[in-house]
């Protein structure tokens, strides 16, 4: 009996350690989850606003010249937000942008 008195403080002691390193190491993996979440709803929506934008403005330059406007309007704006992008991606959204922006004046055709 005496042993069991000496041991569990310190035996709590180390199960309270254990559980506050857990709820630790899980409120991080959340927030990092979430974050990741947020981050790909706002590149897709500055990049969907870029597409517009540069439709609306740029109407004189087509091709490979307005994808590399929207690029730079894009990379821009989300430097600004402090999201980094790959051009690769960020070429991927545009383009995923300009085909949905596509297939919504054909259905409304």
């Amino acid at each position: 009996m005496d042993f069991l008195q000496v041991i569990m403080p310190s035996l709590l002691s180390f199960v309270g350690t254990v559980v506050a390193v857990l709820f630790g190491y899980l409120g991080v993996k959340v927030k990092q989850l979430y974050n990741k979440y947020v981050d790909t709803q706002v590149e897709k929506d500055v990049v969907d606003s870029t597409v517009k934008y540069v439709e609306q403005i740029y109407t004189d330059i087509h091709g490979e010249d307005k994808l590399n406007e929207a690029l730079k309007q894009a990379s821009s704006i989300l430097q600004e937000k402090g999201i980094q992008v790959s051009q690769d991606q960020l070429k991927t959204l545009i383009e995923s942008a300009v085909y949905g922006m596509n297939q919504g004046i054909k259905d409304g055709e």
